[in-house]
């Protein structure tokens, strides 16, 4: 396995390797490494060149064979293998101290992340007053504006009511006007 290592350090100097060419010195399909690629985007570093191909420098093919030797030396599955790369197990050397700074850490990142939220939740609820303001402004204008319309309505009504009104009247004078005609000419 070092023996490759080295070989790499050597190979990519020069140059770097494609998909292909990895696959091919480590001694696994293109496929392959293609999933690991894809499972493992994250860990794996890879330089994309002009062309949206994908090359490997030193460290991309160290980590290839790291990959590698936990797949079929360790059994382990891609899942297995990103957690373990992503949070290496704490070793049987490390202090107490050690423990406790980490979970000292990881509670002052708690913390920061809490202290994170609670100020989005303020900005949010603020948001969220000026919202609900500005749907009461809203509101009063479409009230306003119903009462307007009502109003409106109400005049037209009155308006149509009061020239049938004068209709009747106007038709009332003219009969009794045709009627005292017509007395008076007898």
């Amino acid at each position: 396995m070092e023996m490759q290592v080295k070989e790499a350090s050597v190979i990519v100097e020069d140059k770097l390797m494609t998909v292909k060419e990895a696959a091919e010195f480590i001694n696994e399909s293109p496929g392959v490494l293609r999933n690991w690629l894809r499972e493992l985007k994250s860990l794996i570093p890879i330089v994309i060149g002009e062309n949206g191909y994908r090359y490997f420098h030193q460290d991309g093919l160290q980590m290839l064979v790291q990959v590698k030797e936990m797949r079929n030396a360790k059994q382990m599955s891609l899942k297995q293998i990103e957690d373990e790369l992503t949070n290496p197990p704490i070793t049987s050397h490390s202090s107490e101290n050690d423990a406790t700074e980490k979970i000292l850490y990881d509670l002052e990142s708690l913390k920061k992340d809490l202290e994170l939220q609670k100020n989005f939740n303020q900005v949010l609820v603020q948001q969220i007053k000026k919202q609900q303001e500005q749907m009461d402004i809203q509101i009063t204008k479409i009230q306003e504006q119903q009462a307007y319309i009502a109003k409106l309505e109400y005049t037209s009504q009155q308006a149509l009511l009061e020239e049938e009104y004068r209709n009747v009247i106007k038709q009332q004078k003219q009969k009794r006007t045709n009627f005292l005609r017509f007395l008076s000419y007898r």
